[in-house]
């Protein structure tokens, strides 16, 4: 279906002429965190994002900004006393809303189990990925993911 709609003057050509420019990434994703401090150190040194502005408290309340990755958009972590989940369940299990990439799944699973860090098991779904879960301090079911 998608080489038919993607074809010269199909849908795929239209909908990219008229939608898909206007949309060029993601500008910011914003996470609800408990402690906002202790958040943003973690993603910083177990999953490597960078700190792009320490963490600050307002009279609107407290808030950081990391990058995941090197090109990754910026995440907003924000401080909330109400917990929100940033993953779903599926099968009695969480799923993660989203996937991190690595280009060394294994060793990057072996740093953070050495490190402490919450991870499951690894596993294969051939074509797609090899993946782990690991588990913020917030609770949060994060998948890590290297492409086949």
């Amino acid at each position: 279906m998608a080489a038919k709609t993607m074809g010269k003057n199909k849908l795929g050509e239209a909908f990219e002429q008229k939608v898909v420019k206007r949309v060029v990434g993601i500008s910011c994703i914003n996470f609800p965190v408990k402690n906002v401090d202790i958040s943003a150190q973690w993603y910083a040194e177990h999953l490597g994002c960078r700190l792009v502005r320490e963490p600050i408290r307002t009279a609107d309340g407290a808030n950081a900004i990391i990058q995941l990755g090197e090109n990754g958009p910026n995440v907003f972590l924000h401080e909330e006393a109400e917990r929100t989940p940033l993953h779903f369940t599926r099968n009695g299990a969480p799923a993660s809303l989203f996937e991190l990439k690595t280009d060394d799944i294994e060793s990057f699973y072996a740093q953070l189990k050495a490190e402490g860090v919450q991870v499951g098991e690894r596993y294969d779904n051939a074509p797609c990925s090899k993946y782990f879960d690991v588990v913020d301090p917030d609770g949060n079911t994060i998948t890590i993911a290297e492409w086949f």
